[in-house]
C-alpha cells in the first residue's frame, strides 16, 4: 500500500514512513519518560460528563481566574488544579465573593483533585473527608494506579408515544476507570463502559454495520440490548505540546448544550492529538479515525486567542474523507484544509468555524457567540443558495442576576441551515457511528432555550428550562444537489415542539447523585408526519453512584 503524492520528489512507501512514525513516538516515549520527568508534570483529562465543569464555568465567569484551556475540552486534571490555586488565591483574599453553597461545593471541587494539588501545593489543606475516593489505589516509587467504579442508572417515564425515538425506557451503566501516572510525564486512562438499555430498537447481535450505530447485542428476553463502549488513551508532555494517542471524544466551542465543529454528541472514536500553548494563546489539532462502511476520517485543528482580559476568539477548520488511505496533506497541523483539499481535487467535506466569547465581569456575564459554514459564497443568497450551508448560535450565562444569589439564568438560540454535515458522496457524511459529529440538533433546525436554576446548598440545586424546537424534513443524508441549486429553510413539513420542564439535583452524600427532570411536551407534526400532534408527561430519574 503506497501513497502517491507529488508534493515531495522521493516519497517513501506507508508502511516504511508509518514504521518511521512509530519509531519517533517511541523516542518521544523515552524523552518523556527518562529526560524531562521532573519539568513537566502530567494528568489524564476530566470525562466530559463530569460535574465539575459546570462549577468552573460558572467561576470563570465571575471573574475568579484566569483560564488557559479555553473553549477547548477536556480539560486535563492538572489544568483544573492550577484554576483552583488561581480561585483560592482570590477568595482568601475577598472571601466575600463565595456564597456558602459556592465554598462547600469548592472544596469538594479541592477535594476531587487532591493529588494534583498536592503537587502544586503541598502545604494545601484539605479535609479527609472531601478527599476524592478510590476503589483501590496502588502506588509504587515514580507509578501511581488509581481503580474506580461507577454506577449509573436512569428511568424514563412517558405517558404517551415517545416523543425522541432512541431513548430507552431506562439505561444501566457499569463503569470501570482507571488512571495512570509514571514519572509525572505521561499518563494512561481507561473507561469501559457495559450499557444494558430497555425499550430500544435494536440491531440483531449477527450483525453489525458501524454506518448504523454502536455495536449492541439483542438478548434473548424481550426489549433488553446490550452496548459496550471504552474510552482509553495515553497522553505524555514534552516542553512545547501535549500528545494524547488513543480513543476518546473532544469538545470545540462556547456553546453550553452542544457546539457546531465537535461536539459530545459525537460517539468516541480513535485518535491521536495535540495541544500547544503559548501565552494567551492555544492550537489544537487531531486526526481521528472514524467508523463506518469504508475507511473515514476526520482532521481539525483550531486556534483560539485571548487579546484581552475579557475577550475570547477562535478560528476552526475540520475536513471529513473516507474510501482511501490516510492523507498526507491532512497531517499538515498547520496547513489550512481549505486549501489541502483543492489538491486532491474539492472531493472532501470542508468545515470552517470561529467563535468568540466576551466576559462583561463586572455583571458577571458571558455573551458568546459561533458561525460555521460548511459552504459558503459571498455572491449568492445567504438563505436560500445550495453553496450557503451555514449555522449560527448565540448565547448568555449570567451569574447571580440582579443580584440573586446562587442563581444562573441561560440563554441560548440557534440556527442550521439545510444540507449543513451532508455530502454528495455519503462516505464524508459529517458522522461517526451514524451520528453527528457536530450539533444534535442537525440540519434544517433552530433551537431556543432557556434555564433558570438556583443552588439552594452545596448539594442541592434546582431548576426551570424552556424549549422550543422546529425541524424540517432535510436531514444529514441529504447530500443531492437541489435541481434548481436554491432550498427553503424548514421546507416540508415540520416538527414543532415546545418543552416546559422541572429539574431537581441533590447529592444525598459524597458522590452519590440523584437527579429528577420532568417536561411537559407540546409537539405538533410529530416525526414529520402530517397532524400527529399530542401532548406528553415525561419524567426522567437519575442514580449516579461513583466510587
Amino acid at each position: 500500500m503506497n501513497f502517491n503524492c507529488n508534493i515531495i520528489s522521493t516519497i517513501l512507501p506507508f508502511e516504511n514512513r508509518l514504521r518511521k512514525t512509530l519509531i519517533l513516538s517511541f523516542m518521544i516515549f523515552l524523552i518523556n519518560i527518562f529526560i524531562i520527568p521532573k519539568a513537566w508534570a502530567q494528568t489524564v483529562d476530566l470525562p466530559l460528563d463530569h460535574w465539575a465543569y459546570e462549577f468552573i464555568d460558572r467561576l470563570e465567569t465571575k471573574g475568579l481566574f484566569d483560564g488557559e484551556d479555553f473553549n477547548m475540552r477536556p480539560f486535563s486534571r492538572l489544568a483544573i488544579a492550577e484554576i483552583i490555586m488561581q480561585v483560592k488565591e482570590n477568595i482568601d483574599t475577598q472571601p466575600e465573593l463565595f456564597s456558602q453553597a459556592e465554598q462547600g461545593l469548592f472544596e469538594q471541587l479541592k477535594g476531587e483533585f487532591y493529588d494534583e494539588l498536592s503537587k502544586i501545593s503541598p502545604e494545601l489543606n484539605i479535609p479527609e473527608n472531601e478527599k476524592e475516593r478510590h476503589f483501590y489505589t496502588w502506588q509504587q516509587e515514580d507509578l501511581t494506579i488509581h481503580f474506580e467504579g461507577i454506577l449509573e442508572e436512569q428511568l424514563k417515564f412517558e405517558n404517551k408515544q415517545e416523543v425522541e425515538s432512541g431513548v430507552p425506557g431506562s439505561i444501566t451503566q457499569v463503569r470501570i476507570q482507571s488512571r495512570v501516572n509514571i514519572k509525572e510525564s505521561m499518563a494512561i486512562f481507561v473507561d469501559g463502559r457495559s450499557i444494558i438499555l430497555s425499550e430500544i430498537d435494536s440491531l440483531a447481535n449477527t450483525t453489525f454495520n458501524p454506518a448504523q450505530g454502536l455495536p449492541i447485542t439483542e438478548k434473548a428476553f424481550v426489549g433488553v440490548t446490550v452496548a459496550d463502549n471504552i474510552a482509553s488513551y495515553i497522553k505524555f508532555k514534552l516542553p512545547w505540546f501535549d500528545l494524547t494517542l488513543g480513543r476518546d471524544l473532544v469538545e470545540w466551542g462556547p456553546g453550553y448544550r452542544g457546539n457546531f465543529m465537535l461536539s459530545r454528541n459525537s460517539n468516541n472514536y480513535s485518535m491521536f492529538k495535540m495541544s500547544f500553548r503559548y501565552k494567551k494563546a492555544k492550537f489544537e489539532y487531531l486526526h481521528g479515525f472514524l467508523n463506518a462502511n469504508k475507511s473515514k476520517y476526520i482532521a481539525a485543528h483550531r486556534l483560539e486567542i485571548k487579546p484581552s482580559k475579557n475577550l475570547r476568539l477562535a478560528l476552526q477548520e475540520s475536513i471529513v474523507y473516507g474510501g482511501r488511505d490516510v492523507e498526507p496533506l491532512y497531517l499538515n497541523i498547520f496547513a489550512p484544509f481549505i486549501i489541502s483539499e483543492r489538491h486532491v481535487g474539492n472531493v472532501d467535506n470542508n468545515m470552517i468555524g470561529v467563535d468568540a466569547t466576551w466576559f462583561v465581569k463586572k455583571y458577571n456575564l458571558k455573551l458568546y457567540t459561533e458561525l460555521f459554514a460548511d459552504d459558503f459564497s459571498f455572491t449568492k443568497n445567504i438563505f436560500t443558495a445550495w453553496v450557503n450551508k451555514w449555522a449560527a448560535m448565540a448565547g448568555a450565562y449570567w451569574v447571580n442576576p440582579f443580584g440573586l444569589q446562587d442563581v444562573d439564568l441561560r440563554f441560548e438560540v440557534l440556527r442550521i441551515q439545510p444540507f449543513v454535515y451532508s455530502h454528495r458522496d455519503s462516505t464524508n457524511t459529517y458522522s461517526n457511528y451514524n451520528s453527528i459529529i457536530g450539533h444534535w440538533a442537525g440540519p434544517d433546525s433552530d433551537d431556543w432555550y432557556f434555564e433558570l436554576s438556583k443552588r439552594f446548598h452545596k448539594n442541592f440545586k434546582a431548576g426551570i428550562t424552556y424549549e422550543a424546537r422546529r425541524k424540517g424534513e432535510n436531514d444529514i443524508t441529504f447530500g443531492t444537489r437541489p435541481v434548481n441549486g436554491k432550498f427553503k429553510f424548514l421546507d416540508g413539513v415540520v416538527e414543532r415542539q415546545k418543552y416546559m420542564g422541572v429539574q431537581l439535583k441533590w447529592q444525598a452524600v459524597k458522590d452519590v447523585f440523584f437527579s429528577a427532570k420532568y417536561q411537559y411536551i407540546q409537539s405538533k407534526n410529530l416525526y414529520r408526519i402530517d397532524n400527529n400532534d399530542q401532548n406528553n408527561h415525561r419524567l426522567f430519574v437519575n442514580l449516579l453512584l461513583n466510587y
